[in-house]
């Protein structure tokens, strides 16, 4: 009870917002929403991850001149990934991704003139 309380206590405190009921993904990854507004969408394969950035209407927001980064852990296994533009509103990364129920992903990213911002992801 005491783990649930402080994990409960650490996500209201941190300014991350997870993903409301009314959010769809669209491409089959798990979304969630900044402090700012901004959406993203992870999808994560086992060499590849993507992130497709949104506002909070849901209308796409170009990724050129972003940078991010994704720190994904499963179980006691963590891999940190460089987050860099593709297409359109796509930030990409590579490396060895293991994700399974219950593993949770941090994805952090600066669209161009913007603050860093932060959201945390968890997959069910």
């Amino acid at each position: 009870m005491k783990k649930l309380l402080i994990a409960a206590s650490f996500a209201l405190c941190s300014g991350w917002v997870l993903a409301d009921g009314d959010m769809k993904p669209q491409q089959g990854g798990v979304i969630a929403e900044a402090k700012s507004g901004h959406r993203i969408e992870l999808v994560v394969s086992a060499d590849m991850a993507m992130v497709y950035l949104s506002d909070h209407a849901g209308k796409p927001v170009a990724a050129k001149g972003s940078l991010g980064e994704l720190t994904l852990m499963t179980g006691t296994e963590k891999t940190t990934s460089s987050l860099m533009p593709s297409d359109g509103n796509v930030l990409m990364g590579s490396g060895k991704f293991k994700t399974a129920a219950g593993s949770k992903a941090i994805v952090k990213f600066t669209l161009p003139g913007k603050t860093e911002e932060q959201v945390r992801l968890s997959f069910k």
